[in-house]
Parts: C-alpha cells; structure tokens; sequence
C-alpha cells in the first residue's frame, strides 16, 4: 500500500501547525481536479475571446446591411421621384402633341398593335424591385426620346410662328383709350374703339413689333397718316393718325424698323398713336398680344 501524504498547514506566527494526512489517490484527484477545473476554465475564456469577436463582426455586419437598406430605400425613392417626373413631362408632352400636333384623320386608329402585356405597375406610390424600377425607368425614356425630337421641332415651328406676332408695343406711353365701347370725345355718344390709343409726344419714333410686309401707307381716312403691315398668318397690325410715313407699299420691315411718326392727323384730339390689331381681318384687343409693358 502506498504511504500517505502529510500535508503541515503553519499558522502565519508559528504558534499552531495542522497536519492534514491524505491518501495518495486523493491528493492525485484533487490535483487533476484542480487543472481540469483551470483547463476548461482557460478554455471558457478563449472561447468567451472568440464570442466576443464574433460578436463584434455580427454587430459590424448589421450596421453595414442597415445602411444598404437605407441606400437602396433611398435609392427607390429618388427612382420613383425621377419616374413621376417622366410622368409628368409625358402629359406635358401629350397637351402640346393635342395643341400644335396634325389633327387625326379619317384612316388613323386603323393598323393593329400588339406585344406582351408587362405586369409592372404603374403607380407612383408603389413600391418596385430596384431592377424593375431601372428597367420602368429605361422604358419611359426610350419612350421619351422620340417624343422629345417631335417637341423640338414643334418648338422651332412655333418660334418661328411666335417671331412673326406683334408681341411687343410699337412705343412707351399710357393708354389713352383701351379697346372697345367708349364714350366718343366729339359727340359724347357711345361708339366702338377697336384698337388702343398710346399716348406720346409728336415725333416719336413708332417701331414694328414684328416682321412683315407693308401692305397699306397712305394718307386716306380717319386714321390721317396710317400703315398697316401683314405679319402672315392672317395677322395685321395698324399705326394711325402718323406725324410721317417712313415706309412704302411692298416694303420688307424687320422687328423694331421704325415705320413711322406719332402725330395728329386724321380724326384725332392730340398727338398720339392708334394701335390696332386684326385677326383674319377682324379687330381684336392688342392686349392679348402684348406680353410686356
């Protein structure tokens, strides 16, 4: 039999010493217990190393999937915002098509069409796949890109249209007497005034708002002294009661060429201008016209 193992245990003065007699197996046990205990001790703590890593990548990991989804909400958010706004520039589009576009003919709406139907929403406020919203996005410009020529060329026609108009006033001054009923200034009686009198000093240059061709100058009438340019597009223009012509019959005038003096000639109460507009020749309100004052 093995001997045992004392075990002198020494108060810290000396004064007293316990003696602690243990059997061999046992000292063994409780030392092999004691560094098993230290081993999975140690052990714990690696691993509590290790899980507090791992920890940290997970956390890390969330906040970057946390601001993919922020960016790509933002993302759909500015995609279906660009959407609206193609949206928007197609009905712009159409209201224009319907006011300067070729009325339909008789054999329009005849050819067939066809294609496969997308199951793509078209709502504004719903939410898309981000591959969906490039593909409904791409769509629409596309779409937009013909659309956009055909507007161009709308655009040039009408400016060209639109520097033909009498759109600016011939001369500065106050209006002495608008467009329509009027009491007369030599009778009293009610009449009917189809242009608007401007009034200015005698002399003062009186300058064509538009191009056009003079088509009458001439001395005749209660206008006194008057010209009358055609700016095409069945729309005239008539400068009245003129101090002196500056231009002829069949002359070529370009915008803001002066045509004549502001007088008092004709049917008149004092140096001014009557400025008369006709449509189709019918006198309308130059105001309508005139888009700055």
């Amino acid at each position: 039999m093995n001997p045992p193992i004392n075990l002198l245990v020494v108060h810290g003065d000396g004064s007293r010493v316990l003696r602690v007699c243990l059997s061999q197996w046992i000292a063994y046990a409780t030392v092999g217990l004691g560094a098993a205990i230290v081993t999975v001790m140690l052990g714990l703590a690696g691993h509590y190393v290790v899980l507090a890593q791992q920890s940290g990548q997970v956390a890390g990991l969330r906040q970057r999937v946390a601001d993919q989804y922020a960016l790509l909400a933002s993302f759909q958010t500015r995609i279906a915002a660009i959407r609206r706004e193609v949206g928007d520039w197609k009905a712009v589009h159409a209201r224009m098509a319907e006011a300067f576009g070729p009325e339909a003919g008789v054999d329009e709406g005849k050819s067939g069409i066809g294609g496969a139907a997308a199951d793509i929403p078209v709502d504004a406020n719903v939410a898309l796949a981000p591959q969906d919203e490039l593909d409904l996005l791409a769509t629409g410009v596309a779409e937009e890109g013909p659309r956009l020529h055909a507007l161009e060329h709308v655009v040039s026609r009408a400016g060209e249209m639109m520097s033909r108009l009498p759109l600016r006033w011939p001369i500065r001054g106050p209006v002495n007497s608008e467009f329509g009923p009027r009491r007369s200034p030599w009778s009293g009686a009610q009449e009917r005034h189809e242009g608007i009198d401007i009034g200015s000093p005698s002399g003062t240059p009186v300058a064509a708002p538009a191009a056009g061709t003079i088509v009458v100058a001439n001395a005749h009438g209660d206008y006194g002294n008057h010209v009358e340019i055609d700016h095409g597009n069945g729309v005239r223009s008539l400068y009245g009661h003129l101090k002196e012509i500056e231009v002829k019959v069949g002359q070529q005038v370009k915008k803001g060429q002066v045509v004549g003096l502001v007088g008092s000639t004709g049917r008149s109460t004092g140096p001014h201008l009557h400025y008369e507009l006709l449509v189709q020749g019918s006198p309308v309100d130059p105001r309508g016209f005139l888009w700055e004052r």
